[in-house]
C-alpha cells in the first residue's frame, strides 16, 4: 500500500522538521525536487489565474483537494464558510493546525456533504486522471454536491507544459495527454498520481457533456503553460 509520503512531506516542512530534499519521481524515472514553498504561499505569491478566480467565490465552499489549506484559510478570512477535503491525512492535519475550521479526509469524487454554493478545484485537482472520460466523471459527481446556479473555479495545465526531449507526458489524442508522478520522501513512497493536460480547446467539448457551462476560460492570452477556468450549474 503506498505511503502518504506528501503528508508527512508537508507536516514535516510546516514543522520545520525536514528529514531530507523530498523528490517527484516521474514514470520515465526523472527525479525532481518538490517545490515545498508553493504549498504554503501566502495570496500575494499566488499566480494571477489563482487571484482571480478565487476573487469571484460566493456563498459556501467545498475546497476540493485543499491540500494543506491555502485557498481555504484565504477563503476563511473572507467569510466564507469552507469544507477542505484531501487524500492526504498529513495534509488535512497541517491544515487544521494552520487554522482551517473545516478539515476532512476524503475523496474530492465523493465530498461529505452538499449544497455548495461554490467548488474551488485549484492546484490541478480537476485534472487528476488520465483521459476526458475521467474529467467528466469528475465534473459530474462535483455537480451533485453543488446547489443549482452554483459555480467551479479551477485551474488545469495543458500540453504547453510538456518537454518533449524527455516524452515527460503520455499522449491521448489530440490536445490530451498524461502525466505520471509520485512523491518519494524519507524512505516513504507516495501514490503513482496521473494529472491530465487538455488545452483550452479541448476542454470545452469535455464540459458540454456534464451538468456544467463554460462560463470562462481565464490566463490563455498570456501563459500558454497553464490556464484557468470558471463553470456554472443551471438554476431551478
Amino acid at each position: 500500500m503506498p505511503d502518504d509520503a506528501f503528508g508527512q512531506m508537508v507536516l514535516d516542512c510546516h514543522r520545520d522538521a525536514l528529514a531530507e530534499q523530498p523528490a517527484y519521481r516521474r514514470d520515465d524515472d526523472t527525479l525532481t525536487e518538490a517545490h515545498l514553498a508553493g504549498y504554503f504561499d501566502a495570496p500575494s505569491a499566488w499566480h494571477p489565474i489563482e487571484q482571480r478566480l478565487l476573487s469571484e467565490v460566493t456563498g459556501r465552499v467545498l475546497d476540493a483537494g485543499c491540500g494543506v489549506g491555502r485557498h481555504t484559510l484565504a477563503l476563511q478570512e473572507r467569510g466564507h464558510s469552507v469544507l477542505a477535503v484531501d487524500r492526504s491525512p498529513g495534509a488535512v492535519a497541517v491544515a487544521r493546525e494552520r487554522g482551517v475550521t473545516h478539515p476532512v479526509v476524503g475523496d474530492l469524487r465523493r465530498p461529505p456533504g452538499d449544497g455548495f454554493d461554490t467548488v474551488v478545484a485549484l492546484g490541478k485537482q480537476l485534472g487528476l486522471g488520465t483521459s476526458l472520460s475521467d474529467l467528466r466523471t469528475t465534473l459530474t459527481k462535483l455537480a451533485t454536491v453543488t446547489r443549482p446556479g452554483g459555480c467551479l473555479v479551477a485551474d488545469m495545465d495543458t500540453l504547453d507544459r510538456v518537454d518533449p526531449a524527455t516524452e515527460a507526458a503520455h499522449a491521448v489524442q489530440p490536445g490530451v495527454a498524461y502525466r505520471t508522478f509520485r512523491v518519494e520522501y524519507d524512505s516513504l513512497t507516495g501514490p503513482w498520481t496521473d494529472l491530465l493536460l487538455v488545452t483550452p480547446s479541448g476542454f470545452r467539448p469535455a464540459v458540454s457533456e456534464t451538468p456544467w457551462t463554460v462560463d470562462a476560460l481565464v490566463g490563455t492570452e498570456t501563459d500558454g503553460s497553464a490556464y484557468g477556468v470558471r463553470l456554472s450549474l443551471p438554476g431551478q
